[in-house]
């Protein structure tokens, strides 16, 4: 019996959903479909390591499963997964606990040869499939998945690796004094102390090489931007991506204005999207995450491909924002004395708008 979240089990509706339907539609900067689709010719999933599935959706009204040699184990008529499909949402969207178990999934995932919710960690995408669409021809392209039927869901997850650390200048009042405050906003109320304090709160570095390196893989003034907008968020100025790059951009620091910060913030987003990780030196290429499909909260699933990726980032910018995660946890928000110096440090999360 598997036992997931809303947005796990979102994965495997997105799965069935592509075995019965056969193809996505793109989705537009809106997240509404558009005239274009993309056809899912194979799907290849792999639930342990060395236990690696094809199912072949290329004749109509059947699913051909066939195993790592290429070779036929089960044909499986599709014609009644869409009601299957659909109750299998409807399970989703009635739940009332934050995990739970859909008996009606479990017998699907046993028809299917499927063992477990989430493809093997092998597995880098959540889908990976071989997709047909109108310009590239086919291509075998990996998908992360994304659920609007739960939580909203995060886009980069807060860690270690998220800190940007900042250098303090001027300030009057003791450190022990600002980080004694213990309100529902410290970490803003800080901040405003610092300020108000006669304080300078400027960009030191990013505390994860791994990290700096990635961000500025994608543009060298990358950690600047980010460490600005953070400042502005943690300073109560606004949550959203595009209003804190409305913030930064008219500053134009070093040089660049609005237009060119979003455009540079849309490019590190869809990065962090399609499998730029702050642990991870990024090996920049996009065609691992050739996509991202999303579930709506009417159970629509649509597709960005990387052949709307004005779109995808559009979608990006316009549905994300920074959040405050836990300061205890992942060690930041208090001043802290090092060679003399004063110093703090802010965590960066971005999760989608809900």
């Amino acid at each position: 019996m598997n036992v997931a979240n809303k947005g796990e089990w979102s994965e495997i509706y997105a799965l069935f959903k592509i075995l019965a339907d056969k193809c996505l539609p793109a989705a537009d900067m809106n997240l509404e479909p558009t005239q274009d689709s993309y056809a899912f010719l194979k799907v290849f999933r792999e639930d342990t390591p060395g236990m690696k599935y094809t199912y072949n959706l290329e004749t109509k009204n059947e699913v051909a499963v066939m195993d790592s040699e290429g070779a036929t184990v089960k044909i499986i008529s599709t014609e009644d997964l869409p009601i299957k499909t659909a109750n299998i949402l409807r399970r989703i969207k009635a739940a009332g606990t934050s995990t739970f178990n859909i008996p009606e999934a479990d017998d699907l995932m046993d028809e299917y040869l499927l063992k477990k919710i989430k493809a093997a960690s092998t597995q880098k995408a959540d889908i990976v499939a071989l997709v047909r669409d109108r310009v590239t021809g086919s291509a075998e392209l990996g998908f992360s998945i994304k659920s609007q039927l739960g939580e909203a869901s995060t886009l980069l997850n807060a860690s270690y690796h998220t800190n940007f650390t900042y250098k303090i200048t001027g300030l009057t009042a003791s450190p022990e004094e600002i980080n004694s405050i213990d309100t529902k906003s410290k970490i803003r109320d800080r901040l405003h102390a610092i300020i108000n304090s006669g304080g300078d709160v400027q960009f030191s570095h990013v505390d994860s090489d791994m990290f700096t390196w990635n961000l500025s893989t994608i543009d060298s003034l990358m950690p600047i931007f980010l460490a600005n907008m953070l400042v502005e968020y943690y300073l109560g100025h606004g949550p959203t991506v595009s209003e804190l790059c409305n913030i930064v951009g008219s500053k134009t620091i070093n040089g660049i204005n609005t237009e060119s910060l979003s455009f540079k913030i849309k490019q590190f987003l869809r990065a962090t999207a399609l499998g730029m990780v702050p642990s991870k030196k990024w090996n920049t290429k996009l065609s691992t995450y050739g996509g991202y499909i999303v579930v709506k909260e009417d159970g629509a699933v649509l597709c960005y491909h990387l052949y709307n990726d004005d779109d995808f980032k559009e979608y990006l910018f316009r549905n994300t924002r920074l959040e405050t995660p836990g300061s205890k946890r992942h060690g930041f928000g208090k001043i802290y004395s090092e060679n003399g110096e004063l110093y703090i440090k802010l965590n960066l999360q971005v999760r989608f708008i809900s």
